[in-house]
């Protein structure tokens, strides 16, 4: 027989749930540093040759900063939301499958293993 297949969809839930609170900390703390980032734009300078030479790095550097936070940041969000839609999907199956076993489980208490309904002489339990 193989191996058992076990899931604690509340586990999950739990463990998700701290994934939102990272998510939610990785998102104030990107905002945080965009805020205090926008006042350093001018560091260095607007005229002069050190401004000519160091601004465009500078501004590419700042960009792809802003860009890897907000990466991470979008990378959490969506790792906890495909997680969440994985635990509803499985307690949606668990939930069907429970309730098609409960109304076989009712036929079979009806009508007997086999069916019958009681007068053909049938096996089923009645």
């Amino acid at each position: 027989m193989g191996q058992r297949y076990y899931v604690d969809p509340q586990r999950i839930e739990a463990l998700a749930g701290r994934l939102e609170e990272i998510g939610t900390l990785a998102r104030s703390m990107t905002e945080e540093f965009l805020d205090e980032l926008a006042p350093t734009v001018n560091w260095p300078g607007t005229d002069g040759d050190f401004a000519e030479k160091a601004r465009p790095q500078e501004q590419k550097e700042r960009q792809t900063t802003k860009d890897t936070m907000m990466s991470i940041r979008d990378a959490l969000v969506g790792i906890t939301d495909a997680t969440l839609s994985q635990v509803r999907l499985m307690k949606d199956t668990r939930d069907r499958n429970i309730d098609d076993i409960e109304q076989r489980n009712s036929r079979i208490e009806t009508h007997g293993l086999d069916g019958d309904t009681g007068g053909t002489g049938g096996h089923g339990r009645h």
